[in-house]
């Protein structure tokens, strides 16, 4: 039988406001892509997730959900059966958008012009000083 999995990330107490932007911005690249605030178990029924955000797609039908643990550690929790790979995915891309938001964030705040654009897969982020 399968069951909900847990997956943890080095991210700690990240800011809700660029988590649910980095949700939002990988929820909407994918077909039927929503965010939501909880996730399905198994029986399909609604599971909340201490983030109150959550991101299915078409193929990620019982969704995958965001926890924020007491110590402030980020992770993923959800029910992957079958769909393994786009489940894995889904967690890469909010890490990717959420840590590339996080970096402009920081060089805006230290007096750069952030700029990003996607590169051979990857997403390359500019500080620029203008005098």
């Amino acid at each position: 039988m399968s069951h909900i999995v847990e997956a943890r990330t080095t991210i700690q107490h990240p800011d809700l406001a660029l988590l649910r932007q980095a949700v939002e911005i990988v929820a909407g690249a994918h077909e039927g892509g929503r965010v939501k605030d909880h996730i399905l178990n198994e029986g399909r029924r609604r599971q909340s997730v201490s983030s109150g955000l959550a991101v299915f797609t078409e193929r990620v039908i019982r969704g995958i959900g965001i926890e924020i643990d007491q110590k402030g550690m980020l992770s993923f929790k959800g029910y992957p059966w079958g769909v393994q790979a786009q489940f894995n995915l889904l967690q890469q891309e909010i890490v990717q958008t959420y840590v590339s938001l996080a970096t402009m964030q920081a060089l805006q705040a230290m007096g750069y012009t952030a700029e990003a654009s996607q590169e051979e897969q990857q997403v390359v982020i500019r500080g620029v000083a203008y005098a």
